[in-house]
């Protein structure tokens, strides 16, 4: 024969604990505030960099606009926002960013041989090959080169 057990209600341990098991959850759960963004610019701006290399082009647009804020006195997350708004064919947006990373160190050349090549686009080419003219005069590089050859339709001297 089977021994007779207890009447327990299944409820009453559940009932009876809960108020002490609500408690216990709620002071066990880590509580995370976080008052400052813990990257740096410059981790910002490779975070950016992995994303557009995946695809993830808004979230790229969003690190690299991170970076910006955090360091205003560093070009290169607005050299590579250029980028982005060029690729997606915001020539307005890709000659502003460029504009504001040669503000800040007006000897990149980079900057210079893209931007030249956005102005060219716009149908500026004055100012376009003063731009690739200064860049060239940095470095000749095969890009700068070929800046220039689009700009005038000849090879550069």
């Amino acid at each position: 024969m089977e021994k007779e057990r207890l009447g327990l209600s299944a409820r009453l341990p559940l009932t009876a604990f809960l108020p002490v098991l609500l408690l216990l959850w709620s002071c066990s759960m880590p509580r995370v505030v976080v008052l400052e963004d813990p990257l740096s610019a410059f981790e910002h701006n490779e975070l950016g960099v992995i994303y557009e290399r995946s695809g993830k082009i808004d979230l790229a647009r969003k690190e690299y606009l991170k970076a910006a804020q955090k360091d205003a006195s560093w070009p290169v997350p607005l050299f590579n926002l250029g980028n982005l708004a060029y690729a997606q064919g915001g020539l307005d947006r890709a000659e502003r960013f460029y504009r504001q990373c040669l503000a800040l160190d007006g000897t990149n050349a980079d900057a210079m041989n893209n931007l030249a090549h956005v102005l060219h686009e716009m149908g500026q080419d004055i100012e376009a090959l003063e731009l690739i003219d200064r860049a060239l005069a940095v470095e000749r590089r095969p890009e700068y080169l070929s800046t220039y050859e689009a700009i005038t339709g000849r090879p550069a001297p």
